[in-house]
């Protein structure tokens, strides 16, 4: 179980992540969180979450990398504002926040950004360590910066965890 503590870390995380990096700039960004003050209640922003994440999919799998990194990143702003008051709050965030946070390798792992990515699935697996897609992506990173037992480590806990996995990158 994850504690309040823990789910400000990752919010502390999460913007340091996506506002103070150059990918976004700070005039939307203040737009955006005003807009989130806005908003009447905790479900309207996991819908737009939610809307945000499923763009980025879209994008995604269209090949456009550069738009699903964007709605990711908006979604995870969006994440990094919502008020966490019961438990299952709590378990959602995290779960969310994998999520947003593995998609975002995977844009990251197609730019060759492989520091930043690595460093992605690192956090994720900080929360759920049994993550095989994290464990994937950050050694397919690892790989591609030359820290082949880095990788091989990852996927040998990979295999660990579920042996029947052929691919997650």
């Amino acid at each position: 179980m994850v504690s309040f503590r823990v789910c400000e870390q990752i919010k502390k995380d999460i913007r340091g992540l996506l506002i103070d990096k150059d990918s976004f700039d700070p005039k939307d960004t203040g737009c955006l969180l005003s807009y989130i003050d806005d908003l009447d209640n905790p479900k309207e922003l996991l819908e737009h979450i939610k809307e945000f994440r499923e763009d980025g999919n879209s994008f995604f799998r269209k090949g456009d990398v550069d738009s699903a990194l964007e709605k990711y990143g908006f979604a995870g702003i969006f994440l990094t504002c919502l008020a966490l008051e019961k438990e299952e709050d709590k378990e959602t965030f995290v779960n969310i926040k994998c999520v947003l946070l593995l998609n975002m390798a995977a844009c990251l792992l197609r730019k060759k950004e492989f520091v930043l990515a690595g460093k992605f699935c690192t956090i994720v697996l900080d929360l759920n360590p049994r993550s095989v897609k994290a464990l994937f992506r950050r050694a397919f990173a690892a790989m591609e910066l030359g820290r082949i037992e880095f990788a091989v480590s990852d996927l040998e806990l990979a295999y660990v965890i579920d042996p029947s996995n052929q691919r997650y990158v």
